[in-house]
């Protein structure tokens, strides 16, 4: 009896397994004895509209609906990441991504171009990490750790493109390998899977969705995926015989458009000898020459290395990739160089035309009579400074907003808005010169340049640059004002001024002629961090392009980054022909051009070598009066370390 009854229990498995032509008693005994070993389907959740709407308070709901700032969360890590074998990093590197797939690429949603933040999803015992800080060097990042409630509040969720990353199964887990099954209910959106393994465990996918596989997760996969995913790298395509089943095709191709991350290897620079500039940086803050300080180095358009140094302030708050600094003088270049060179592009500003012909004013004074070119190069003779005789003074700024007290700068300190307009007043007074115009390094040049771009273009030169370039660009920690757009430890601190700004002065112009300008000016004000005022030089040696558009035309890049007609200096911006001869010496080109800032920064762009220096520090920290930063002779050094390390590695793919 015990013998029939496991026969028969034996048969009835079978059967199950067995597919069966028509329904018969046969199938109905089957299924009924089936259902006593097969597991219970989960039942399907219905949600009313009073549980959808209470999915919005919920932690998940809250997320979902918040677009996270990246700066809250600082990019920690440096480029590249840290090896004890280069060598083999670059032979993993480059192994992984000969093997990466872009498998589905529908409606053409890859890459992701000019989007401001995306959604990240991981099932939570996986966390992309190398991932998720790439990522955020190109856009806000949404984290979500998969959870259960999620596929039910995805759909009052914001609409941001959606990353899922997952990988094959490991050991036993409380998830399955397909959690992310739950989330094709989302189908139609902007979707893509980025699986690590094998392909053919990947089933299922939704027709809408976007699918790369590669096959190891590796610090390098990571790092290389959230570029591609971004347009900053390039991924074949090419279809395989998978389970997937998608239609046959061409197969796909993400194509890089914009500057990405590359290891040092790559393009031929050994970061052994890089480090050597990790030296003369460190050895300036074991000598209080400076707090902190970022380095950024590009190269052929990428970035091949990129570093956080010391601290914000002596021994307190690391430095981050993510920080920003008070860009001081280098404003000249990138902000009102760059706006000339647009108005000039669009016949709006003539570089041989006056003063006088912009600003009606100043008809009739000698300061109306200098021409934009001169200007442009300081090689006009006037003062340094901009007239700000009897406007310093605690009488012009009040502790809380009040009356007139409504433009911020410092610390609870509020200035008198009337001041702004008594400045450029008093450019209609006596204003100091030389009698012959000669070269004579001048804020003021550039604050009347400022005034000249303003009354052109209509509106503030910051909206001008925000509109032409620094938002067409990406550069979303490139600009003025960041004090309350960003949070205060991301804001690297200057000067204490606890006499007319309130105390340490964090996202504040340094700059007391800007200050008094309200945070914008023509000399000084900009802030940014190493990443974006590279990029923003890279466009430069692109011969103004950047991703298929001509912000600029090459002739008009030529014309003011080369040398003007009467002194070394080109238009607007420095050149290291004047006085740089030791890192000209160890491979710079002389038509290498850039700018300081008196707050201890430096970029210099190289469009011979394709080559970007930036070098970022607050040495002004607490006393602008330290004078070890430029004794130590730290820019030069580190700049002339980069260059001995160019076409050190011998290249091999």
């Amino acid at each position: 009896m015990k013998f029939s009854l496991l026969s028969l229990l034996t048969a009835l498995l079978l059967l199950v397994s067995a597919p069966v032509q028509a329904a018969s008693w046969t199938d109905q005994i089957v299924d009924w004895f089936a259902s006593f070993f097969a597991p219970e389907p989960e039942a399907t959740v219905e949600w009313s509209d009073e549980q959808l709407d209470s999915l919005r308070t919920s932690p998940t709901g809250l997320l979902l609906n918040e677009i996270a700032d990246a700066d809250t969360l600082a990019i920690k890590s440096a480029w590249p990441y840290e090896s004890f074998d280069p060598a083999s990093d670059l032979e993993r590197h480059n192994r992984l991504l000969r093997e990466t797939v872009l498998l589905t690429r529908p409606g053409n949603k890859l890459p992701f171009r000019f989007v401001p933040a995306i959604r990240i999803v991981y099932r939570h015992d996986q966390r992309p990490e190398k991932m998720i800080a790439m990522a955020r060097r190109f856009a806000n990042v949404q984290e979500v750790p998969f959870d259960k409630i999620i596929e039910n509040a995805f759909p009052i969720g914001l609409d941001l493109p959606t990353v899922i990353v997952t990988d094959d199964p490991v050991g036993q887990s409380s998830f399955n390998a397909d959690w992310y099954h739950a989330l094709f209910g989302i189908d139609g959106a902007d979707v893509t899977l980025i699986h690590f393994g094998d392909p053919a465990l990947v089933v299922g996918v939704p027709q809408s969705w976007s699918v790369i596989n590669t096959p190891l997760r590796s610090k390098e996969s990571e790092a290389f995926l959230a570029q591609a995913i971004f347009g900053a790298e390039l991924i074949d395509g090419r279809l395989k015989t998978t389970t997937l089943s998608f239609a046959a095709g061409e197969g796909y191709r993400l194509e890089p458009y914009r500057a990405g991350f590359r290891l040092p290897e790559l393009l031929g620079v050994d970061r052994y000898k890089l480090e050597n500039a990790d030296y003369h940086i460190n050895r300036g803050i074991r000598y209080r020459a400076m707090p902190g300080a970022q380095l950024l180095v590009m190269k052929d358009g990428q970035v091949i290395y990129e570093k956080a140094y010391g601290h914000q302030m002596y021994r307190k708050q690391q430095v981050t990739p993510a920080d920003l600094y008070d860009l001081a003088s280098i404003t000249k270049a990138a902000a009102t160089t760059l706006a000339v060179m647009k108005l000039y592009e669009e016949g709006k500003i003539k570089l041989d035309a006056q003063v006088r012909d912009y600003l009606p004013e100043l008809k009739g004074k000698m300061i109306g009579r200098y021409k934009i070119e001169r200007l442009l190069a300081h090689h006009t003779g006037l003062q340094s400074e901009i007239p700000l005789t009897g406007l310093i003074g605690k009488q012009f700024v009040a502790d809380e907003v009040r009356d007139d007290f409504t433009v911020p700068v410092g610390p609870d300190r509020w200035l008198d808005s009337k001041v702004p307009a008594t400045v450029r007043k008093n450019l209609t007074g006596k204003i100091g010169r030389t009698k012959r115009q000669v070269y004579k390094y001048s804020d003021l040049n550039f604050y009347l340049l400022q005034l000249i771009v303003e009354e052109v273009a209509g509106e503030s030169m910051e909206d001008l640059l925000v509109r032409e370039f620094y938002e067409p660009l990406g550069l979303g920690k490139l600009g003025f004002r960041p004090a309350g757009k960003f949070p205060m430890e991301r804001l690297v601190p200057t000067v204490v001024d606890k006499w007319m700004r309130g105390g340490l002065l964090r996202g504040y112009v340094h700059d007391e002629g800007a200050a008094l300008l309200g945070g914008v000016a023509g000399h000084a004000g900009l802030f940014s961090n190493a990443y974006d005022l590279g990029r923003l030089f890279q466009l430069f040696n692109d011969e103004g392009e950047y991703a298929g558009k001509q912000l600029l035309q090459p002739e008009t890049v030529a014309l003011f980054t080369g040398k003007n007609r009467f002194n070394y200096r080109a238009l607007g911006f420095d050149r290291l022909a004047g006085g740089w001869q030791n890192v000209v010496n160890a491979g710079a080109s002389a038509q290498t051009f850039g700018h300081l800032g008196f707050s201890g920064t430096s970029v210099w762009a190289d469009p011979e070598n394709d080559l970007v220096f930036v070098l970022l520090t607050n040495r002004v920290h607490p006393d602008p009066g330290n004078e070890r930063f430029g004794k130590m002779q730290i820019r030069g050094k580190v700049h002339r370390s980069v260059y001995r390390a160019l076409n050190s590695w011998e290249v091999t793919l």
